[in-house]
């Protein structure tokens, strides 16, 4: 009988062993399978010690900023359009904005947020308001059981509110903070009260591993002394970490720096987003992208009762 490479011969009831090149095709085999199980476990234990990057790592995003909006409605619509479909500066723009800003001053607010919902089809931006001093008790109803309620759920995003009775939060997007301060319950101008100051050191410090941190509130409250005012002290101590500071209320645009004007946080005055009493005789959009660690702004302006945006203004947020 003839026995092939790697057959086994029957001699007396016994199994012979296999010729040399079936040993060696037995051998390699078994070490490939070795290899293999060694693959699986590295990687395995690849995926346990690395932290799973999230489904918006690598995206470029952006969001808009902007206040002030009164009841001057066909100007609101004006920069919602311009939010809702980019004419201008698209390379600094993603095509949708994230989320929109609205920082002080949008009363009556069932009616602009009515506006903004049938200005945005689905998926719409999350709509993040900030408490003015012309929010009514009714304008915070709305704020309260149907607009922060509506964030605090949308997927993706984390929210934590200091308190029931005041309007000051913090929400995490896809690698940034935002924190938003109340100036007329929590935040009072004159002195903030022990818990706010606390909340706001542990919203801060918390978002040291973000990328970018931002923090916006309706005035421009910018004493001659910053660290003389606990609120400002607070966020000078933690001013590497945050890109800029947003406001309004005054309804003219301006930009600069604190503490240095050539080194410090960004301080932007986003303008108004309709009014155009005591202005600046402007609509202003501060429009935000944000890629990886990189943060850039660019301010869009609209004349009134023009309806074309131009982009008057941009600036680099990446690094104190």
């Amino acid at each position: 009988m003839t026995v092939t490479a790697g057959e086994s011969k029957v001699k007396g009831g016994r199994i012979r062993a296999p010729g040399r090149a079936g040993a060696l095709l037995v051998k390699t085999a078994f070490r490939g399978a070795c290899l293999s199980w060694m693959l699986a476990g590295l990687i395995a234990l690849f995926s346990i010690l690395s932290p799973c990057r999230p489904a918006w790592a690598g995206e470029k995003w952006s969001f808009a900023a902007f206040s002030d909006i009164h009841s001057a409605h066909a100007s609101y619509q004006n920069v919602l359009n311009e939010i809702r479909s980019p004419t201008v500066a698209k390379e600094d723009r993603t095509e949708l904005a994230d989320f929109i800003l609205v920082l002080g001053d949008w009363s009556p607010a069932s009616i602009n947020h009515g506006i903004f919902q049938r200005t945005f089809s689905q998926p719409r931006p999350l709509f993040l308001p900030v408490r003015g001093n012309h929010e009514n008790a009714g304008d915070l109803r709305v704020m309260n059981s149907r607009i922060l309620p509506a964030v605090a759920s949308a997927p993706g995003a984390s929210m934590s509110r200091l308190s029931r009775d005041g309007f000051s939060y913090w929400l995490d997007w896809k690698g940034v903070r935002l924190i938003v301060l109340d100036q007329y319950a929590d935040f009072s101008r004159s002195a903030p009260s022990r818990q706010a100051l606390q909340w706001l050191g542990q919203a801060l410090e918390s978002a040291r591993a973000k990328d970018h941190v931002f923090v916006g509130f309706h005035e421009p409250i910018l004493p001659w002394e910053a660290e003389s005012d606990l609120a400002w002290r607070a966020l000078l101590r933690n001013r590497s970490h945050i890109r800029a500071v947003f406001f309004g209320h005054t309804h003219v645009y301006f930009r600069t720096r604190l503490p240095e004007f050539l080194g410090g946080t960004h301080l932007v005055n986003v303008g108004n987003g309709g009014q155009r009493t005591h202005s600046d005789l402007h609509q202003t959009i501060v429009s935000v992208s944000i890629d990886g660690d990189s943060a850039r702004g660019v301010t869009l302006q609209a004349a009134d009762g023009q309806s074309e945006f131009r982009a008057i203004d941009a600036f680099d947020m990446s690094g104190y």
